[in-house]
């Protein structure tokens, strides 16, 4: 699976789990955050699909999956970050 396919896997994971993604213009490389009972994965716009990726995966890493289909590449991926996780 390419860079781009695997971002917009997450990208759909993260709308299934009800979590909003924002592009914007940052100092660092973005997060998970929750305000106002809303859970927002902040991203800066400047970074590579690799570096998006890695932010996606640390996230991810962190929350529970198991009640929802996540396909077994994408899954591959969230766990190998998962140890690489901040």
């Amino acid at each position: 699976m390419n860079e781009t396919t695997l971002l917009q896997e997450l990208e759909s994971l993260a709308e299934e789990l009800a979590i909003e993604v924002r592009y914007d213009i940052l100092e660092g490389v973005g997060g998970l955050c929750r305000y106002g009972g809303k859970t927002y994965l902040i991203l800066s716009r400047e970074l590579t699909n690799a570096e998006k990726l890695h932010v996606f995966a640390r996230a991810f890493s962190r929350l529970p999956l198991d009640a929802v289909f996540v396909r077994p590449q994408v899954r591959e991926f969230i766990e190998a970050h998962a140890s690489n996780a901040d």
